[in-house]
């Protein structure tokens, strides 16, 4: 038999892992189902989801489900001192992407701070306040949380789009897959399917207008791999199309294109005067342009010549309006 420290191990063990279990789930657990899970009785599923409760947990039951509130549990890391500074390069890249006020991102800052020690920590606290004073915007974060409650629910959502492009907005129901920060511009986009053009889309969030939790829960389309979906993405505009780009990049700068791990990249060859030829296979050139104008005169489009002919004439354009103030 078992003494008691041993019993009452195994049952601390098995608290944690059903805090676990309840908090990955999406539309809960039966007692059975937990039963099953972690090899016990259903009786003891109930004693130990009282315990928890009584330690604050937030555990909710419906219809004879059980499941977590997430956004009121906190989870609980612990890290050594290289996986600090990785969390801390994290911190300083999570906050060069909020370029408005998010609390969660603050919230979640300051308590990595607390957790690091002080010589870190106090690094990420000063980038907490940094945080803090940029500009709030209350409907984005409102809409935010709703798509992350509803991707973390398996939930469709009924929102209001507005495409700036078209001047267009549009209602449609929509079953969020994955949440993805853009690189381009600090933006967020919710992918996911979208009912009303029966396909995968991807949607920026600050151009939703409204955006509400439904009843109906969904089922994950086709097998559908968010990272599969952007493996050939440039930042958020993932699918099966291919497109093979080349571009050819001055001596100036050659050696900056070598030093980085840039995506989607097939080959950087070397050329005669120094310069480089890199070739990269896309799903879409769009979110590439802004990249490729940054170069300037020290990058050139080699090909598709639809994309040449594109940033082409946007370099003489943007000629012209430097020649206006010569």
């Amino acid at each position: 038999m078992p003494n008691n420290n041993t019993q009452q191990f195994r049952r601390s063990e098995r608290l944690i892992e059903l805090g676990r279990i309840l908090f990955q789930s999406a539309q809960g657990f039966t007692a059975l189902e937990l039963g099953r899970k972690l090899g016990c009785h259903r009786s003891t599923i109930y004693r130990d989801i009282d315990s928890l409760s009584k330690l604050n947990v937030p555990i909710w039951e419906r219809d004879g489900r059980f499941g977590m509130h997430k956004d009121r549990y906190i989870t609980s890391v612990r890290v050594n001192l290289h996986e600090s500074l990785s969390l801390y390069l994290s911190a300083r890249l999570l906050s060069a992407h909020s370029d408005k006020h998010n609390p969660h991102v603050v919230s979640a800052l300051e308590k990595l701070a607390s957790a690091l020690p002080e010589s870190i920590g106090q690094h990420i606290t000063r980038t907490a306040e940094a945080t803090h004073n940029r500009k709030p915007n209350r409907e984005y974060i409102r809409v935010l949380e709703t798509f992350t409650r509803a991707w973390s629910e398996r939930k469709q959502v009924r929102l209001t789009y507005y495409n700036p492009s078209t001047d267009e907005t549009t209602r449609r129901v929509f079953d969020p897959y994955f949440i993805e920060p853009s690189p381009v511009g600090y933006a967020c986009y919710v992918i996911g399917y979208d009912h009303l053009r029966q396909a995968i889309r991807e949607f920026k969030i600050e151009r939703v207008q409204q955006v509400q939790i439904l009843n109906s829960p969904y089922e994950i389309r086709d097998n559908f791999d968010p990272y599969d979906y952007l493996t050939q993405a440039w930042g958020v505009m993932g699918g099966d199309e291919r497109i093979v780009v080349k571009l050819r990049f001055s001596p100036n700068v050659a050696y900056r294109v070598r030093e980085s791990d840039w995506p989607c990249v097939d080959t950087i060859d070397d050329l005669p005067d120094g310069g480089c030829l890199m070739t990269l296979t896309v799903s879409h050139t769009l979110e590439m342009k802004p990249w490729i104008r940054g170069w300037g005169a020290d990058c050139e489009v080699i090909e598709p010549e639809d994309l040449r002919q594109v940033i082409a004439k946007d370099m003489i354009a943007a000629g012209r309006v430097y020649e206006k103030g010569i």
